[in-house]
């Protein structure tokens, strides 16, 4: 059954958003550059003397026509680039992973200052590491620079004496136009 009091406020508030505020009222959400780069680091020093470091070196091109909604641009394209991630033990053995990616990605601007950077592809991923990466948040500083944070998580595997499915690295990653 169809009741308007409950419809009607459940419409207004998704209209005001939580902060009270509509999306409009925050202004215009600020362009993403049509390429940009994307690098990141994370480490850890663990308890048992283990140590995780982890970079992310990423480049993006997206398309030139965003979609738009009140406080939103939405940007789909492609990234590449490489990540990195190396466990060592406190005696120093561990192992070293460097995969190369593509793959495809979407970006949104999200007014005031917020921006989101979601990789489709990594979503349903059984890894630690991959879902970790299925989504990254920040805030656009003055320019065409963002910044935020990451975790950089297990790839979950056990294999042949190669072993990654303990330790997680926090770090922080900075967006930049590219050429």
């Amino acid at each position: 059954m169809f009741r308007a009091p409950l419809f009607l406020a459940v419409a207004l508030l998704l209209l005001t958003g939580c902060d009270g505020h509509s999306p409009t009222e925050q202004g215009p959400a600020r362009p993403i550059p049509a390429r940009f780069r994307l690098q990141g680091s994370a480490t850890s020093a663990e308890s048992d003397g283990a140590t995780v470091s982890c970079t992310l070196d990423l480049i993006f091109e997206l398309n030139d026509s965003p979609r738009e909604a009140p406080g939103l641009l939405e940007y789909r394209g492609t990234y590449g680039g490489g990540m990195a991630r190396t466990v060592l033990d406190a005696a120093g053995n561990g192992i070293s992973l460097w995969p190369d990616v593509h793959g495809r990605v979407i970006a949104r601007s999200l007014a005031p200052d917020q921006v989101q950077i979601t990789f489709p592809d990594n979503v349903s991923s059984t890894s630690r590491f991959w879902r970790e990466l299925a989504q990254l948040q920040g805030t656009l500083g003055t320019g065409d620079t963002a910044t935020g944070s990451w975790s950089c998580a297990p790839f979950d595997f056990d294999s042949g004496g190669w072993v990654d499915d303990r330790y997680t690295a926090r770090g922080t990653w900075t967006l930049t136009p590219a050429n």
